[in-house]
């Protein structure tokens, strides 16, 4: 019976001591990893567009299919710049890759050979980001919204043969607005000491969505970029800390 009312003094009276006298690491920025599907629209592209005739299929759908998706992985930056009750404002970067290959196509024939055509695409990006903390920090629910906005720059490189045959890059413009879970809900007493041990205030895994413009601003001579899984946009699904 002694050990039993130790422990609940302890649950009751030591760890809520405990938490009132925690103090959390001081909080500067974000980092997260995250991934999608990614199906880029490059046979809309005009030039492209105006030697189709009837319902020809486009150089991209030809080679690599329309309905495929490239696998867009994304690391992400951010620093925290100003922090007021309920809101943080920042500022991020961000680079990421993707690929598409298929077997290439010989030119008398047109049956598939033995070489590989490859598209490899590495987005990068600079954005501004609001997150809403005031659920999770004041009103106990784990959600922060946020927005993120900016520009973008997609290199691209073409492979055939195992040599680079086609290469530039396309500018444009994206949104991500999204959701975060904080996983902190779930243990808070290791989430303080992952903090206090690491510097490590939040943890969380989020769903976004991407909306992006990569066309050049409407320029010609760029290959078009832009995602069209859902319209002009997709989705992508990561982790993140603060710190």
């Amino acid at each position: 019976m002694r050990k039993i009312a130790v422990a609940v003094f302890a649950l009751f009276v030591l760890a809520p001591a405990a938490a009132a006298g925690y103090v959390p690491s001081p909080q500067y920025g974000a980092f997260e990893i995250k991934f999608g599907p990614y199906r880029p629209n490059v046979d809309e592209e005009p030039g492209i567009q105006a030697n189709l005739v009837g319902d020809e299929p486009g150089p991209y759908e030809s080679t690599f299919g329309g309905k495929d998706n490239m696998f867009l992985t994304t690391l992400e930056l951010d620093w925290q710049f100003l922090r007021v009750p309920g809101v943080s404002f920042g500022v991020g970067g961000s680079f990421g890759f993707m690929q598409e290959y298929a077997r290439a196509l010989t030119v008398d024939t047109g049956q598939e050979s033995s070489d590989y055509t490859v598209l490899n695409v590495m987005p990068f990006a600079v954005l501004a980001v609001i997150r809403v903390d005031v659920f999770a920090d004041h009103l106990r629910v784990p959600l922060v919204p946020y927005f993120k906005g900016g520009f973008n720059w997609y290199l691209w490189w073409v492979l055939g043969a195992g040599e680079t045959i086609e290469s530039g890059g396309t500018m444009g413009w994206q949104l991500n607005p999204g959701l975060a879970f904080r996983l902190d809900s779930f243990d808070p007493m290791s989430a303080r000491t992952f903090d206090n041990e690491a510097g490590v205030n939040h943890s969380y895994i989020f769903f976004e969505f991407l909306i992006a413009g990569v066309e050049g601003f409407g320029r010609d001579g760029y290959m078009y970029l832009s995602p069209n899984n859902m319209g002009s946009s997709t989705f992508q699904i990561g982790l993140g800390v603060e710190f």
